[in-house]
């Protein structure tokens, strides 16, 4: 039982690295390079999007049970934003749909990560 706990955690915390960094790639990608606003400063639009994500970043790399459910809690608001993209009419639809898959990677890689280290962790501790 330990053994399966220790894979299904190195598989969730490898789909959470990857679909946060992945994440923080499309957003810079999609405000800096791909669209950028006309109306705006691109570099605000960007640090609006990004910045609170990259507050999550000590927690992930260092493994934080609690600050993987936090982040779940946080991203709803970046799903309902990508999603909102990704049902328009409008020319980023696509980066909106990209945007709603990393999300909900994110949140099941993430959500998977606190239950089955937590559960690793009181195994360990027994």
């Amino acid at each position: 039982m330990q053994e399966t706990l220790v894979k299904k955690v190195a598989i969730s915390r490898a789909v959470t690295l990857i679909s946060y960094f992945g994440l923080i790639l499309l957003l810079t990608a999609w405000h800096l390079i791909i669209s950028p606003p006309e109306n705006a400063n691109p570099y605000s639009i960007w640090a609006f999007q990004t910045v609170p994500l990259l507050l999550f970043y000590p927690a992930i790399i260092k493994k934080h049970l609690r600050g993987h459910i936090w982040l779940c809690f946080f991203i709803t608001v970046y799903f309902m934003h990508s999603v909102t993209i990704a049902m328009s009419a409008h020319s980023s639809a696509i980066l909106g749909l990209a945007e709603t898959l990393l999300v909900a990677a994110l949140f099941i890689g993430a959500m998977m990560f606190a239950r089955w280290q937590s559960q690793l962790n009181k195994q360990l501790n027994e």
